[in-house]
């Protein structure tokens, strides 16, 4: 099993995890955006997207990374990261869709004008970062409120806390924290005091 990967992609931190986690054996291969490398007619092969990160296991090669963790989970029943009854399913995939739709265009608003702005070269728009910064502050006090009196998304460890935590690591760079969204920011910390969490993170 292969996994194409680039270590300041969130989508792409949030499969490494899964993988420490489960302790599945991976080759990790970086690809190398600055040079264009994910646009190459090899890569486009296995992701038309042209996007990271693309898992590559016994002739599939899979893209998005949802798709990636709910394929991996599968692999590892016995972890008990993808729920099998339908309530505990369902809302995993409500949280796995909604950070697809929401929390993940939000955050990376805010990356574009803070970390990748900074990797290349450009100035940073205020009023972008602002209209973006905006929106996660929506987002994180949806979080807010849907983990009060829990310590996971849905009740247990699922493969949505990996998903969503994604893109919360780079929130120092991004000029956000998580004083206001104390269930947050203990949900944040549990996450990230687990190993395979902290294996996972980008160079800072």
């Amino acid at each position: 099993m292969k996994l194409y990967h680039h270590p300041f992609s969130s989508a792409a931190f949030k499969v490494r995890a899964l993988i420490h986690e489960l302790g599945l054996p991976c080759e990790m291969v970086t690809i190398d955006m600055s040079k264009g490398e994910h646009k190459m007619p090899d890569f486009i092969a296995k992701n038309p997207n042209g996007k990271v990160p693309v898992l590559e296991d016994d002739g599939l090669h899979l893209w998005e990374s949802n798709a990636i963790l709910c394929y991996l989970a599968a692999k590892k029943p016995e972890s008990g990261l993808m729920p099998t009854d339908p309530k505990g399913l369902a809302q995993m995939h409500q949280w796995l869709q909604w950070h697809a739709t929401t929390l993940s265009p939000s955050t990376t608003d805010v990356m574009m004008q803070t970390v990748y702005v900074k990797m290349i070269g450009r100035e940073k728009n205020d009023e972008q970062y602002a209209a973006g910064m905006e929106k996660v502050r929506r987002d994180l006090a949806v979080l807010e409120n849907a983990l009060a009196g829990k310590e996971y998304l849905c009740g247990k460890l699922s493969i949505a806390d990996f998903s969503l935590v994604s893109s919360l690591q780079l929130r120092t760079p991004m000029g956000f924290d998580f004083e206001a969204y104390p269930n947050v920011k203990a949900w944040v910390a549990r996450m990230e005091a687990r190993e395979s969490v902290r294996k996972s993170l980008p160079p800072q």
